[in-house]
């Protein structure tokens, strides 16, 4: 009985471990890193924006349900390895699934979700995105957490200047 109780609470620390393992990115040399949270959303939502424009009010309504975005990002080949296998080992543990793949021209976009509410609202979204921009390769890992409408989060990581971004303009939960 000891033995289970073991192994299951070796899996649960796994399990959170790995979910904690993006921080260890976020000042390590070699990696830019962005990390925006609910309270910079609440900050913005509550700017005073022209709320007769349709799309400057759909933007709000978006940052508004967000709880979170973490952009990591390296040109240093070997943290780039490192941070593929952790965003792989994260979305096996946290059981993502897969919402599409592009592969254009050498850039490789990988976008995974977990499941909201309604088809068109998602939990976490994840894209990993390995390839080059500017000449120059680059790996890019992006989480975003609350309530994503993907209609509107494309625009968003867009205006964030997020290699593989481009790719969620057409997006559909499967």
């Amino acid at each position: 009985m000891r033995k289970i109780i073991f192994l299951f609470c070796a899996l649960c620390t796994l399990s959170f471990s790995q979910a904690q393992d993006f921080n260890k990115y976020e000042r390590m040399n070699g990696v830019s890193s962005v990390l925006i949270t609910s309270e910079m959303f609440k900050l913005l939502a509550e700017i005073d924006f022209d709320s007769s424009d349709p799309e400057v009010q759909n933007y709000v309504n978006l940052i508004e349900n967000l709880k979170d975005i973490k952009v990591l990002s390296t040109s240093k080949p070997a943290i780039a390895q490192q941070l593929e296998a952790d965003v792989n080992a994260y979305i096996t543990s946290s059981q993502l699934k897969e919402l599409m793949r592009v592969n254009d021209d050498g850039n490789d976009a990988r976008f995974y979700f977990e499941a909201g509410d309604s088809a068109a609202v998602v939990k976490r979204l994840i894209m990993f995105f390995k390839g080059e921009e500017n000449g120059e390769k680059i790996t890019v890992a992006m989480s975003i957490s609350g309530n994503i409408d993907l209609k509107q989060v494309s625009k968003l990581a867009k205006d964030l200047k997020v290699p593989g971004a481009d790719a969620l303009k057409d997006v559909e939960p499967k």
